[in-house]
């Protein structure tokens, strides 16, 4: 029998040096919102919340709290650390 160790998520504040693992993560998915007419960019990460830009068709789409999600995932997996996502609010 095979056990596998679980990815361990940690409750630790973001730091500088895990931008880039942010940003790789956003390029990962970027194509896919691009390709439904949108678009995404970080706007900050501090502490457990990393703040996107949506842009285009994102903004205000039904289904940009799945997209959101599906990001807290792939950043939750790529950094071990416990993080939210949220959009930044547009003036």
């Amino acid at each position: 029998m095979t056990t596998t160790t679980p990815h361990t998520i940690r409750a630790v504040p973001l730091q500088p040096a895990d931008l880039p693992v942010i940003e790789q993560v956003l390029a990962g998915i970027r194509p896919r919102i691009q390709a439904d007419g949108g678009d995404i960019e970080l706007h900050s990460a501090s502490g457990d919340t990393v703040v996107v830009r949506m842009q285009g068709k994102c903004m205000g789409c039904i289904q940009s709290g799945e997209t959101l999600g599906a990001i807290r995932r792939q950043l939750m997996h790529a950094l071990g650390k416990a993080v939210r996502v949220i959009p930044a609010l547009e003036r």
